[in-house]
């Protein structure tokens, strides 16, 4: 049962880092400079979690 939340998890995080990159081009056509590198630091960041999840949780398969 932990295997699958940990992969439900990892699949959830890393989508929503794609969606802070996605933000981060909204700010990028509003010339909000500072605004974007906020959110690429943000989505590096739970992309990163996302990630780490996902190997937790192919650990947790064997």
């Amino acid at each position: 049962m932990r295997r699958y939340f940990f992969e439900v998890l990892s699949l959830v995080l890393i989508l929503g880092g794609l969606g802070f990159f996605i933000e981060c081009v909204s700010y990028l056509a509003r010339h909000d400079y500072v605004a974007a590198i906020l959110l690429v630091g943000v989505g590096i960041a739970v992309t990163n979690v996302g990630t780490e999840l996902a190997r937790l949780a192919l650990v947790e398969r064997d």
